[in-house]
């Protein structure tokens, strides 16, 4: 067969459904002998050719693989013959316990939070009745402050005598010690 040849014989391969219905005998080619070019596909088989069981087959094929639960997988391919199987199993494995440790920390800290706002809630509720109960604090009055001497008086004698006295304010100690001082001494 020449390579021109066999390159016909795969485009009408292609054409008829490819290797899969090579495979099931469902190819209808032309007589290798005969010249006629293989770039089309026949109208119809004279009579179909259909096999029940391979048929069966190929529909059991395309299903959707079974789903094994992930204990059974895991197992599986832990027993696998190949390493890169086996190592996607442990792979698997060490996701899945950090997946589950997460699982138990997320869960823990939500409980936690929930007992937390809980407690506070608790706490607002026994501090407000606690307040209701107690009896009312007497509000502290700031002591006024009497001074013993007028304040005018003092600073009359300050500019009086040339003592340094600010003219607003508090009157320095020092010119309060010094008028007191100067003041006749009752005997």
């Amino acid at each position: 067969m020449t390579v021109a040849a066999l390159r016909r014989l795969l485009d009408e391969i292609d054409t008829q459904g490819g290797p899969e219905a090579a495979r099931h005998n469902r190819l209808h080619l032309p007589d290798e002998r005969t010249p006629e070019p293989m770039t089309t596909a026949p109208a119809r088989p004279a009579r179909p050719v259909v096999d029940v069981q391979l048929k069966a087959a190929a529909d059991v094929r395309l299903r959707e693989p079974e789903q094994l639960p992930v204990g059974q997988l895991l197992k599986w391919g832990d027993d696998h013959p190949d390493a890169d199987v086996r190592n996607d199993a442990a792979s698997a494995r060490a996701a899945l316990a950090g997946l589950r440790r997460r699982h138990a920390a997320d869960q823990e800290l939500t409980a936690i939070t929930t007992e937390a706002e809980e407690l506070e809630k608790r706490l607002a509720e026994l501090r407000a009745r606690e307040a209701e109960l107690a009896p009312a604090k007497a509000k502290k009055k700031r002591a006024s402050f009497v001074r013993d001497y007028d304040t005018r008086t003092v600073r009359a004698w300050a500019d009086a005598n040339g003592v340094d006295c600010p003219r607003m304010g508090q009157i320095p100690k020092r010119v309060v010690e010094a008028w007191r001082a100067s003041l006749p001494q009752a005997g």
